[in-house]
């Protein structure tokens, strides 16, 4: 017994073992594990070698346990029963009473379509669940595969094998300008469009964007006047200044009553996109981690308010947008 060594293969032995101890025969141990009463007693032969020790004796019909198996039998039965108990509690999830903090990532467009919905769907079914919320950034990937960060949220192209990805909703662009802007009078134009100064909004301040691809295409360029990481501060100087912002639609409706904005159709063709969560392979399986993907899917099909409580009302639609009406806005099919 110095030199004992239990090779990792015969652990399941061990269960062989807890079940005679408990049953008291080898043929209720056989039937509590649902194998032959041979192969109970194939193992108790490989675990008393293992051993050294004889374990339990046949007596008076029973199987009695020597000191050794006396003093393992608690602690197998404390040992399987942690086992079981973790393992049922990762095969299943209770939103009504789990006290779990789940991190996504998020831009600012995903963020306020998604996190509304899905904060008031929390409070009322999930009281126990919080959310923390980081930015986009360097080291997306990195972080869905050590677990610090359970979903991100936003605009993805291709991605490794280990990702999962799932459209949640599409959107298109809009043009906005402050009230009274001279572009809010007469027809909108490309040539316009360009004689004024532009925000451009790049969340890791990289240079380029839809926009400006959509421009090279024509031969045309804009000027640029300021990159921001964030639409919302861009909101917020476009409101203040004579520059113009290309924004996510959804965006735009929700905060132009706030800020006083003017909604234009761009002057020119932008590709709609998709905006869809994305987590690690190995989380795929996860009960918590499939319900909050459940729960976030869910949301991001909520319609979401034009106006934010306590604003003013909606600001009149610029003429070309008037003009023309906005056009139907197409979901892609939620995947399989």
């Amino acid at each position: 017994m110095n030199n004992l060594h239990i090779d990792v293969r015969d652990l399941n032995l061990f269960v062989f073992l807890d079940a005679v101890l408990s049953e008291g025969s080898n043929r209720a141990a056989a039937t509590r594990l649902g194998v032959s009463q041979s192969a109970v007693s194939h193992a108790l032969a490989r675990l008393r070698h293992r051993l050294a020790d004889p374990l339990v004796i046949p007596t008076n019909g029973r199987m009695v346990p020597t000191p050794l198996a006396e003093s393992l039998a608690p602690v197998l039965r404390s040992a399987l029963e942690q086992l079981r108990g973790a393992l049922h509690g990762a095969r299943r999830f209770d939103p009504a009473t789990a006290q779990r903090t789940f991190w996504l990532s998020s831009a600012d467009l995903a963020g306020m379509v998604v996190l509304p919905p899905l904060m008031r769907e929390l409070t009322h079914v999930a009281s126990g669940v919080s959310v923390r919320v980081r930015g986009p950034g360097e080291g997306m990937e990195e972080a869905l595969e050590r677990g610090s960060l359970d979903v991100a949220l936003g605009v993805f192209g291709d991605m490794p094998a280990a990702f999962r990805v799932q459209a949640l909703f599409q959107e298109r662009f809009i043009c906005l300008a402050r009230e009274g802007h001279p572009i809010t009078r007469g027809r909108m134009t490309l040539g316009r469009y360009l004689e004024h100064g532009h925000i451009s909004v790049s969340p890791l301040g990289r240079p380029g964007s839809m926009v400006d691809d959509a421009l090279a295409r024509l031969g045309r360029s804009r000027e640029v006047r300021v990159a921001v990481p964030h639409f919302f501060l861009a909101l917020f100087m476009v409101a203040q200044t004579d520059l113009l912002l290309i924004a996510p639609e959804r965006m735009s409706l929700l905060m132009a009553p706030a800020f006083r904005l003017k909604l234009l159709r761009p002057p020119l063709e932008l590709a709609n996109f998709t905006v869809s969560q994305l987590w690690h392979e190995r989380m795929q399986h996860d009960p918590a981690h499939a319900w909050l993907r459940k729960a976030i899917a869910d949301a991001s099909r909520q319609p979401a308010s034009t106006t934010p409580p306590g604003t003013m009302a909606p600001s009149p639609v610029g003429p070309s947008l008037e003009k023309r009406g906005p056009r139907p806005l197409r979901l892609p099919r939620q995947p399989a």
